[in-house]
């Protein structure tokens, strides 16, 4: 972490599909009850929590959320040109969090200084507890978040495709039942449709 509390994760690939992989990260973002305003750029997603908006102030209630006491994040997807590979980089504040910590620390040591209470003395030492925990269960999180997203993309269709061998469900079933998940009149997500499709047009080249 560095003095300018902002921290970044960062991982090279060979290759990627920028759209895709971004577009990824803002399902995974809201998946994972991330109550930032996402903006979509090229090759950029940017992700802003406002203090003084009413519809972000929620964002506060559970420290154990991996976005809790976070002001801004930013996934860049930067393209080396001399090997044509791509560097991503998640880069996160936690500025308004650090700020938060030492205004609750210097409350309660400017109380200890005018009242010497033990209960006040266990309620510091069990918030830093926390808070140290909280950072440390978030961090993780975060990093864990980069990872797998790069690696697998969007959590959800990833789940759906790895709960059954659609595959072979898929090469089961009739063509007309094929054309129902085609048309959308089934409860079958999107990538079970994609797949339906396939499925229809391999058995159209083969007959």
């Amino acid at each position: 972490m560095k003095l300018t509390y902002q921290y970044k994760f960062e991982k090279e690939c060979a290759e990627i599909h920028e759209v895709d992989l971004l577009t990824a990260f803002k399902n995974n973002f809201r998946r994972t009850k991330c109550h930032h305003k996402i903006i979509m750029k090229e090759n950029e997603l940017d992700l802003e929590n406002q203090i003084f908006d009413f519809n972000y102030l929620y964002k506060m209630v559970s420290p154990w959320n991996i976005w809790y006491g976070i002001g801004t994040m930013k996934i860049s997807i930067l393209k080396n040109s001399y090997d044509k590979s791509y560097l991503i980089r998640f880069s996160i504040s936690i500025l308004r969090y650090i700020v938060f910590y030492v205004i609750i620390n210097f409350i309660i040591g400017v109380k200890l200084m005018t009242i010497n209470h033990l209960m006040l003395v266990y309620f510091l030492i069990f918030y830093n507890i926390v808070a140290i925990t909280s950072i440390v269960y978030k961090y993780i999180g975060q990093k864990r978040f980069f990872s797998k997203t790069i690696r697998i993309g969007d959590f959800y269709m990833n789940q759906v495709s790895k709960s059954y061998d659609w595959e072979i469900i898929l090469n089961k079933k009739t063509n007309s039942e094929i054309i129902e998940i085609i048309k959308g009149h089934t409860l079958l997500p999107n990538i079970v449709i994609e797949l339906a499709k396939k499925e229809l047009e391999k058995r159209k080249t083969n007959d």
